[in-house]
């Protein structure tokens, strides 16, 4: 399976939806597949269903509303991140690809995942406790933002210790299933997100969701 880095670099665009849910399908397998997040060498975070988001800053481009990091959300110029930043935000973790030559803003949500630790045992959240905990048997978790407590300790000496670490030895028996974006509905601007006042106003043209079926 090609490594995430390169086909996150061979990434242009797209000029419609129909296009970029064709490159994203090409995508899909690298991120739920192709490796996991190596976390200083004690936790393994791999993606379970990945949410993917796109932005043209360009006014005729594609316009996702609800995307973060882009002009105009929290600042009038954002700069573009680097490929494969970890982007922490309100909803939980992006991996980005984004591009000043393109002008576009791209990402992958990281909307569940399994945790391993050293031991091969699973960690699961406990939202009793509001905690990992760790358990023999399988589980994956469901929320983004409680990677928080495992994605922290950034160094601000030269490299950091939490990166993609490449895996060719994860089985893959059936294609990605397929869904809507969770709670993301249609907004009443395109530069701005005004979520639309009606339940089944979801932006159903956008799936741009991929789950993996296949238990680690």
């Amino acid at each position: 399976m090609e490594n995430l880095k390169d086909a996150l670099s061979k990434f242009k665009g797209a000029s419609n939806e129909t296009e970029l849910q064709t490159e994203f399908r090409k995508l899909a397998p690298i991120f739920l597949y192709g490796g996991y997040i190596d976390v200083r060498g004690v936790y393994k975070v791999y993606i379970k269903t990945v949410e993917f988001y796109f932005h043209s800053e360009e006014e005729k481009g594609i316009h996702d509303p609800i995307v973060y990091h882009r002009n105009g959300r929290d600042l009038e110029n954002v700069p573009y991140f680097p490929l494969m930043t970890l982007h922490a935000h309100n909803s939980g973790f992006d991996i980005t690809f984004e591009s000043e030559a393109g002008k576009y803003r791209a990402s992958a949500l990281i909307r569940s995942y399994e945790v391993k630790d050293k031991a091969g045992k699973y960690l699961i959240w406990n939202t009793e406790n509001k905690r990992f905990v760790s358990q023999d048997k399988y589980g994956f978790n469901k929320q983004s933002t409680y990677l928080y407590a495992l994605l922290n300790g950034y160094s601000l000496n030269e490299k950091n210790d939490i990166k993609w670490q490449p895996d060719n030895t994860i089985k893959q028996s059936k294609e990605p299933s397929e869904d809507v974006r969770k709670n993301v509905f249609e907004s009443e601007s395109e530069w701005e997100y005004k979520p639309l006042k009606v339940p089944k106003a979801k932006l159903l043209n956008r799936k741009w969701s991929f789950t993996r079926e296949d238990q680690l």
